[in-house]
């Protein structure tokens, strides 16, 4: 019996991590009570009220509870509508957060999974297990799932998405799938493009078949979209993907912007302090306004915006990597006491690895210029190319990069491989 179970332990040892992954998230989730503050409560109230009928409606800092008949697209309605059919399934309360934790660790084990596979696929097996330990292990990746955060969700559909379009690669399914990862994160809105980029350049398709697959992915991913963008144009006014989008980019793109969040209803003579009141903001006017205003100011700043852009990247990956304290929020406003021991721990382990990403995005571009390569590592590369721009527009954060992780430790664990190889050659060269 003993010896069946080193056996199959041998043979399947990917399970093994796989499995004390799992059980890290779920220890994680036992022993940290993290309680959802801002973003996090605003997706875990919105999904609550969906489950019960009340519609998806505006509401403010910090319980975020929405008002009968003032509606909202501040973010598009993938992740809280998904967590309304959970709460409908299994019930859920405004103060019970299990449900929404429980499902992250579910993804969170699909995405160690199809990770694990990729690598395998592309690379070798060591790399794959590498890549998989790398991610099972990560504290950042066992930390988020305590969060009610649309990161895991993201993440997980992206690396379906992925995993499908490089294996069966069906255009309505991959469609679906894309239309879905655009409502859950509006970074992702124009991902598609890179779906359908990558198709256009493929070298053994002939352009009758890629115009076929393009067309046939655009009318899927159409389908997911165009109620959510009805529904805006009924309520709103126009066909919005999210009102956030006109917050976003003023926030970024002012006077006193830095590079990451600030608060625009504290900057002196606030633009936006008359479009709120007490249990909500017109979110519709604050959107258009803060698109002018943020436009009009890079058309008039544009060497403050492109230092201001560098920045942001510098924020995302290098100097506001701290994004593992929200799932340390114990109360309103209340982190518990380790949280800036664990932002210490982040910056020491992350930055080392995002060293090793650019490393791989480098060697990644390399081989696209000088052999235009159109294979894996370049749909990593451009990948990284579409958030990075997203963030160079948007906002430096590093919330916006943990989605990309598993896709990213591919390339770290290719690197770390490469590295190995060259220290120890004769036990990695034939692998």
């Amino acid at each position: 019996m003993l010896q069946k179970i080193i056996n199959f332990t041998k043979k399947y040892h990917y399970i093994l991590i796989i499995l004390l992954g799992v059980i890290l998230r779920l220890a994680w989730i036992i022993i940290m009570p993290t309680y959802p503050e801002t973003d996090f409560m605003w997706y875990h109230v919105k999904g609550v009220e969906l489950s019960q009928g009340m519609g998806f409606l505006n509401g403010i800092y910090p319980y975020y509870r929405g008002t009968p008949g003032i509606y909202t697209a501040f973010r598009p309605i993938g992740y809280p509508g998904t967590l309304a059919v959970l709460y409908f399934i299994f019930g859920t309360g405004f103060n019970d957060f299990l449900v929404g934790k429980l499902f992250n660790v579910v993804l969170s084990t699909l995405i160690m999974f199809l990770t694990y596979k990729l690598a395998k696929q592309f690379f070798n097996e060591k790399i794959a297990l590498i890549t998989l330990a790398l991610y099972a292990f990560s504290p950042l990746a066992i930390a988020y799932n305590s969060i009610h955060c649309s990161e895991i969700l993201f993440s997980a559909v992206l690396m379906l998405s992925v995993y499908l379009f490089f294996n069966k690669n069906n255009p309505v399914i991959i469609g679906l799938l894309i239309g879905y990862l655009t409502l859950i994160r509006p970074i992702g809105m124009f991902i598609p493009l890179i779906f359908a980029f990558f198709m256009f350049i493929k070298k053994d398709l002939k352009l009758k078949n890629k115009i076929v697959y393009i067309v046939s992915f655009a009318v899927a991913v159409g389908a997911v979209v165009a109620p959510w963008l009805i529904r805006n144009y009924i309520r709103f006014g126009e066909p919005v993907f999210s009102t956030n989008g006109g917050y976003v980019i003023y926030v970024n793109n002012n006077d006193y912007a830095t590079g990451s969040w600030s608060d625009p209803y504290k900057y002196p003579n606030s633009p936006f302090l008359k479009y709120k009141w007490d249990t909500g903001f017109d979110e519709m006017a604050i959107h258009k306004l803060g698109k002018e205003l943020a436009y009009k100011w890079i058309k008039e700043n544009p060497g403050r915006f492109i230092k201001l852009a560098f920045k942001r990247i510098a924020n995302s990956y290098f100097f506001k990597i701290d994004d593992i304290m929200w799932s340390m929020t114990i109360d309103v406003n209340t982190w518990h006491p380790l949280t800036y021991k664990a932002v210490f721990l982040e910056k020491i382990l992350y930055i080392p690895f995002y060293i090793i990403v650019f490393t791989f995005i480098i060697y990644a571009l390399y081989r696209f210029i000088r052999h235009k390569k159109t294979d894996f590592i370049t749909f990593i590369l451009f990948i990284f190319a579409y958030f990075n721009a997203m963030m160079f527009v948007l906002e430096g954060n590093s919330r916006y990069v943990f989605p990309l992780h598993p896709i990213y430790t591919i390339g770290v664990a290719f690197i770390i491989f490469e590295v190995l190889k060259k220290l120890f050659p004769d036990r990695l060269t034939h692998s």
